[in-house]
């Protein structure tokens, strides 16, 4: 399945690759190549990647153990937090770090929306959410082998865009 990812991302992120490697070449144009790889060859690959000084809780007992910093894509600023879990890479988050002014605008998410939309086609899935100054949107891309989903948050405290990449896990009805 590995090799799977590899080749198909590989593929698709020749369109992608110009705003990654700005910042630190080939290989995080690849980034979401890495899922189901080890951690191992996940740290080999970044000359960049730096262990994270306390791991970050992640779903299904995975932990955020390594980071990329300040990765452009889509043209804005990232961090790329890598998920490990069995020893394998589970998880892939890309934090914008781009100014909250910038997020209150809807920058970054709006540029990355365009960007994955040009690389994955049309969005799966689409929701919105607002109550009292605060709201959410949510967008799900996805083909064979993984999903990528896009989140927007804003509240009068905070504004974040985040983009997920997960192998995806297809389950039978039997299995919910």
């Amino acid at each position: 399945m590995n090799r799977l990812i590899q080749s198909l991302v590989f593929s698709m992120a020749a369109y992608s690759a110009t705003a990654f490697a700005q910042r630190c070449g080939a290989t995080c144009a690849n980034a979401e190549s890495f899922l189901g790889s080890s951690e191992q060859a996940l740290v080999a690959s970044f000359p960049e990647i730096k262990r994270l000084p306390k791991p970050i809780q992640g779903p299904r007992n995975s932990r955020g153990k390594w980071g990329v910093p300040e990765v452009l894509f889509a043209a804005q600023p990232f961090n790329i937090t890598f998920f490990i879990s069995t020893g394998l890479v589970s998880r892939i988050e890309l934090l914008s770090t781009a100014s909250r002014a910038q997020c209150m605008q809807r920058i970054p998410f709006e540029q990355v929306l365009a960007e994955l939309g040009r690389t994955y086609g049309d969005s799966q899935a689409f929701g919105t959410f607002e109550d009292r100054g605060r709201s959410a949107q949510s967008v799900a891309f996805s083909n064979q082998d993984m999903d990528i989903s896009l989140h927007y948050s804003m509240s009068p405290d905070a504004c974040a865009t985040r983009v997920i990449y997960k192998a995806r896990e297809v389950k039978d009805a039997s299995e919910l």
